[in-house]
């Protein structure tokens, strides 16, 4: 199913998986599995002309580390021993009420959020007109 959100580059599907993640710069995990594309609608309701997806999926524990170590500043050795994540997490589009130990950082446009034990992680990459 195909969502196109108002203002977006591309539909909400995984046609355009590799589009979506080129607008944040970023890639998934290797060996990426379950993932799903939903649009940011609760960040478009809030920043007028604002768009962005929520990219879902489930990844082995080394990839995962070496994503962290690869996008953003943070060692993926360490991230069991990083402090749960508090609110506010500026993530409005995904539920972290449900997620176990959230850990959360951003990079450019993208914001990562990673359950742990590792295993659960969802990218939200946002954007608006300048």
């Amino acid at each position: 199913m195909s969502t196109q959100q108002e203002g977006a580059p591309y539909p909400s599907d995984l046609d355009h998986l590799d589009d979506i993640l080129a607008l944040g710069k970023t890639a998934l995990p290797e060996g990426a599995t379950n993932i799903t594309i939903t649009p940011a609608t609760k960040f478009a309701e809030s920043y007028p002309g604002g768009w962005g997806y929520v990219i879902a999926y489930h990844a082995d524990p080394q990839p995962i580390r070496n994503h962290i170590d690869t996008y953003t500043s943070h060692s993926g050795d360490n991230i069991e021993d990083y402090p749960d994540t508090r609110p506010p997490f500026d993530v409005e589009d995904i539920d972290v009420a449900n997620i176990q130990h959230p850990w959360i950082t951003g990079f450019g446009k993208v914001q990562i959020v990673i359950e742990r034990p590792l295993g659960r992680c969802w990218l939200l990459i946002r954007g608006a007109p300048r």
